[in-house]
């Protein structure tokens, strides 16, 4: 029952345990006892429709809120096993759904305890289906994780919205499939595969950009806090379509005019003599060296002309300035940052992309992450769990190419498709398909 892997990934967390939203911990309970199954149930449906996560049993709160090992260890583990905990949801829980159980080994102490994995898969929300006479798990209740952490019922418009919205989620393949069944044969038949000549434009306007940009960074004095050194992202698009032939200035007053879903936005606009943007090449073009900060230090083209944009950054992970880096600069790479960054420039292009062409159209994406060997991935307010995986690759790029449609509606599926394979030269990690369609909606909502 011992899973080696998944053993070394909570091999710290069992040391230094606590509790988040996707992780909850119980004692040792009565397992013969409704209201300690009724405990069970309620914490296995709300991880359920969190979108997963896991329970660990074991461990006991203190009189400080620490959690420490619980000494009332049963004699025998069979009541906390896959098959045991399966027949409690099957009981209490509907539409039933499964759980895996291993026994994950204290590094210290070298007992056993039970790791309980819920996928949260379900693609309708999962509610109770019976209640236990002490009130443990009350009837017809969809149980979700709530800040605090707990499980409790959702208590306004939002908290429903984002139940129902993990569930749409878990239909994703579905709603991908009835979308390319709809969708043009042409366009269908090329979703997520650029069209080598198109993609061959966009190649060379990044080479340029990149070009443009290297000999502005290099004009930099070495102390210059806003010089980048320590490596770079960068994210391209080129829309494929008929043109409204809009003018630069248009196209610039668009982009100014842009929704907001940050407090630094992809392609933002400053008004500062070094820093406005200007006619460079027939682009529109503007770089920020004047933040003190790598992680703020933009470089951004629009091509007006052939509907190419770029945007270059640095990692905020290097920035000097205890206010935006998180120190050590060069050794790390936070989990969530990438998914925001690709998902704003994304949804910037297509706001300005609406108004620069006929409807519909497709939209080509080139990502870079450069400078990434060495460092470690984290997740800077421990909202997800990770484990301190390592990149032993210096450059990344991914490429896709996607039909305007329905675009927006599948964000979370764009991003993760243009992510996943940055993210799997961190030792393979590949991170929970939820993470996207999560970090997007706080994004969109302004959560940050």
């Amino acid at each position: 029952m011992l899973n080696s892997d998944i053993n070394s990934r909570f091999e710290d967390w069992l040391l230094s345990p606590r509790e988040t939203l996707d992780f909850e911990v119980k004692q040792w309970l009565n397992m013969a006892d409704p209201e300690s199954q009724g405990l069970v149930a309620k914490a296995l449906i709300a991880l359920e429709n969190h979108g997963g996560g896991f329970l660990l049993f074991g461990y006991r709160e203190n009189n400080d809120k620490s959690l420490s090992p619980d000494p009332n260890r049963p004699i025998s583990l069979e009541a906390y096993l896959t098959d045991a905990l399966n027949a409690i949801i099957k009981k209490r829980a509907e539409p039933v759904f499964h759980v895996e159980v291993t026994l994950q080994r204290h590094p210290t102490s070298n007992e056993e305890y039970p790791l309980v994995r819920v996928a949260g898969t379900s693609k309708v929300p999962v509610r109770s289906d019976s209640a236990t006479a002490g009130g443990s798990l009350k009837q017809h209740v969809y149980y979700m994780r709530a800040p605090g952490p707990e499980s409790r019922a959702p208590l306004n418009a939002s908290e429903w919205d984002a139940l129902l919205r993990r569930s749409i989620t878990n239909q994703r393949e579905e709603i991908i499939s009835l979308f390319r069944a709809l969708a043009p044969a042409t366009v269908a038949g090329r979703f997520l595969e650029a069209a080598p000549t198109e993609a061959e434009a966009l190649g060379t306007f990044v080479a340029n950009a990149k070009a443009r940009w290297s000999h502005l960074n290099g004009g930099l004095e070495e102390s210059d806090p806003a010089k980048i050194t320590l490596g770079h992202f960068f994210f391209a698009a080129r829309i494929v379509g008929t043109s409204r032939h809009l003018n630069e200035r248009q196209i610039l007053e668009l982009n100014q005019s842009a929704k907001r879903y940050t407090g630094w936005p992809a392609l933002i606009t400053l008004h500062g003599e070094k820093t406005k943007p200007r006619l460079i090449d027939g682009c529109i073009e503007a770089w920020i060296s004047d933040q003190a900060d790598v992680g703020h230090a933009d470089f951004w083209r629009i091509d007006a002309k052939n509907g190419n944009f770029f945007l270059l950054r640095g990692y905020q992970e290097d920035s000097l300035d205890p206010a935006r880096g998180f120190g050590n600069p060069g050794t790390l790479f936070e989990l969530t940052l990438p998914v925001w960054r690709l998902g704003e420039f994304l949804l910037r292009v297509l706001d300005l992309a609406d108004a620069m062409y006929e409807p519909p159209y497709e939209v080509l994406v080139e990502c870079e992450w450069e400078g990434i060997a060495g460092r470690r991935l984290f997740s800077l307010n421990g909202r997800r769990h990770v484990r301190s995986y390592t990149s032993a690759e210096a450059t990344v790029r991914t490429s896709g190419s996607f039909p305007s449609n329905g675009l927006r509606e599948l964000l979370p599926e764009a991003v993760r498709t243009l992510m996943v394979p940055l993210y799997q030269h961190f030792e393979f990690f590949v991170p929970p398909d939820t993470l996207f369609a999560e970090e997007l909606g706080r994004m969109t909502k302004n959560s940050f």
